[in-house]
């Protein structure tokens, strides 16, 4: 996962820049991890990110490959000069590794020579260990709905500390996997991406992301008053999971029509095959009307195929796997 954006922010109005920017609340003890989305004035989502508080007024914030440049002007064009705060992108000084499933705490806990258990690393946070005789930040957070870690590492120990984690997990079948894998498993999972599923055009509340949204905290953050009349108001739609056809595999790309009622209500954001459920997923902006249940239709290739509203999370809703 070493091409996802990264960018440093410190110095002593990084966190007041931030919490300003964020949805969420960024102001968490040293080494949380914090899923957030940064939005407009209109309340739309302009970016989809993590950030985790390195030290008190240090912290490093995620984001897409293809987003890293808009994420990083956006910082910066909203930092107040008169502040003191550092934000460069850091993107290429890091490496970073992805250990997830069943056996991750197994795997790292054999190369690692700090405690990585769950009392060690609880989830959404971030410690300091060595694995493989090099320093790595492992962050406990997951794109795929599995226990485990993105591991941070510096270039130069990277392949080392692949190769400890690649002959310890020999034992338990670990298996190398590229960003389609993760693609299929986050859709399994509800996580969205921004750029397709996320844009400047939805908010939090239409995109099921209303639990990022810390709006009755006090604070000031950018877009707060539009996303209180939003809520107040109510949302016409939202965006909803589909499972497609049945359990054969179908060619998906994103982009095709949603049908319902005779009508053609959307379009297709995102689409995977999910191999752990062994369905064909799509999300789709849909009425707010078309709940869990309902029936609707995508077109493929010139055909109607039989989808169904289905839950938002397809596997582990009770997140007992990533919690672990």
């Amino acid at each position: 996962m070493s091409s996802f954006g990264k960018i440093l922010v410190s110095g002593p109005g990084a966190l007041s820049l931030l919490d300003r920017l964020a949805c969420n609340d960024i102001d968490r003890a040293v080494g949380a991890v914090v899923y957030t989305q940064l939005l407009n004035d209109r309340g739309g989502i302009v970016a989809d990110v993590t950030v985790t508080r390195l030290e008190p007024d240090r912290f490093r914030v995620v984001t897409g490959a293809g987003t890293v440049s808009g994420d990083l002007e956006w910082l910066r064009s909203h930092a107040d000069p008169a502040i003191d705060v550092v934000i460069r992108e850091e993107t290429d000084e890091w490496a970073v590794i992805g250990l997830w499933g069943p056996q991750a705490r197994a795997v790292l806990g054999a190369v690692a020579r700090e405690d990585v258990s769950n009392e060690a690393i609880p989830f959404m946070q971030a410690r300091n260990v060595h694995a493989g005789g090099a320093p790595v930040l492992a962050q406990r957070i997951t794109y795929v709905g599995e226990l485990g870690w993105e591991l941070y590492v510096e270039p130069r120990w990277a392949v080392q500390v692949w190769d400890r984690l690649i002959a310890a997990g020999e034992a338990v079948g670990i298996t190398p996997a590229g960003y389609r894998v993760l693609d299929s498993l986050r859709m399994e999972k509800g996580y969205r991406y921004f750029g397709t599923d996320l844009t400047p055009l939805e908010n939090p509340y239409e995109a099921g992301l209303g639990f990022c949204v810390a709006a009755d905290t006090g604070r000031e953050f950018i877009g707060r008053d539009a996303l209180k009349g939003i809520r107040d108001r109510g949302i016409s739609r939202c965006l909803r999971t589909l499972v497609v056809g049945d359990s054969e595999y179908l060619t998906l790309y994103g982009g095709e029509a949603v049908h319902a009622s005779g009508q053609v209500v959307s379009r297709v954001r995102s689409a995977a095959y999910g191999f752990t459920v062994r369905r064909n997923l799509a999300y789709a902006y849909l009425p707010a009307e078309l709940e869990q249940g309902a029936e609707v239709a995508v077109e493929i290739f010139g055909h109607l195929v039989p989808a169904v509203v289905s839950a938002t999370v397809q596997h582990d809703p009770a997140n007992a796997h990533t919690t672990a």
